[in-house]
């Protein structure tokens, strides 16, 4: 059998297997040089046509996941640059609400990004990380476009921003959290102009699901608005938690 085929990852039909990218194309537009190529930085530094990618996805799942990723593109990587000052955004304290199409497609969209990442082999900073028994659960819901119940697998962002508060293009691997928040697991990864935190909680704590539903019943999604050179690390992220869990 070839390498180019297999089981899928998604939905487990056997057959060809696509190039999946981890973090889609779209997020490494920003980060190109005029020649379309973007740093890989490994053991050694290198030019790259393309973002990274495994065979995980039969063409069917991937067709899925390119629906969310092209409705993302046009509500977020389209909106953003060059700075974040037009997005329709609401001031939040150090918060900022931003209005979004669809909070299913985008959080499916997220979830789709994170569980790609769990399951590479490489796109991890710790090549033991895995989502467990989460991993199936994950993948029924992204096959049945359902985003679970409010605070199941909650996300939230914090935009990175340089000392002009111009949005920065980064993409960086999944990592895991030290130690666990609220009891749960948690993972951080960079892309499309911010830090992304997911916590593995099903169900999440009941400010997590208050706050979920505001989001769905809304259209809309809090980032953190930090200063530059404060620490994006769990320290900031815990604070940021206190504050929303005081008003939510």
């Amino acid at each position: 059998m070839s390498d180019h085929h297999g089981k899928c990852r998604l939905c487990e039909a056997i057959g060809p297997l696509c190039r999946s990218h981890i973090v889609p194309e779209l997020a490494y537009a920003p980060i190109k040089n005029d020649k379309g190529q973007v740093y890989s930085v490994g053991q050694t530094v290198k030019k790259i046509q393309t973002g990274y990618f495994e065979r995980l996805l039969c063409q069917r799942c991937e067709q899925l996941f390119s629906g969310w990723e092209s409705q993302f593109k046009k509500v977020w990587m389209d909106t953003i640059p060059p700075s974040f000052g037009h997005l329709n955004t609401r001031p939040h304290k150090d918060m900022l609400e931003v209005a979004i199409d669809n909070y299913t497609l985008f959080k499916l969209f997220h979830l789709s990004i994170l569980w790609r990442a769990a399951l590479s082999s490489n796109f991890k900073l710790d090549r033991n990380i895995s989502l467990g028994r989460y991993d199936r659960q994950i993948a029924r819901m992204l096959l049945a476009g359902d985003p679970g119940q409010p605070g199941d697998f909650p996300f939230f962002a914090s935009l990175n921003l340089d000392d002009q508060k111009a949005p920065v293009p980064v993409v960086a691997p999944l990592a895991q959290g030290i130690g666990r928040f609220e009891g749960h697991r948690y993972y951080l990864m960079t892309y499309a102009y911010c830090d992304w935190i997911f916590i593995i909680a099903n169900p999440g704590t009941p400010w997590m699901a208050r706050i979920e539903s505001h989001f769905r019943s809304t259209n809309t999604f809090l980032l953190a608005s930090t200063p530059n050179a404060q620490s994006k690390g769990f320290n900031l992220w815990a604070d940021i938690f206190s504050k929303l869990r005081t008003k939510w």
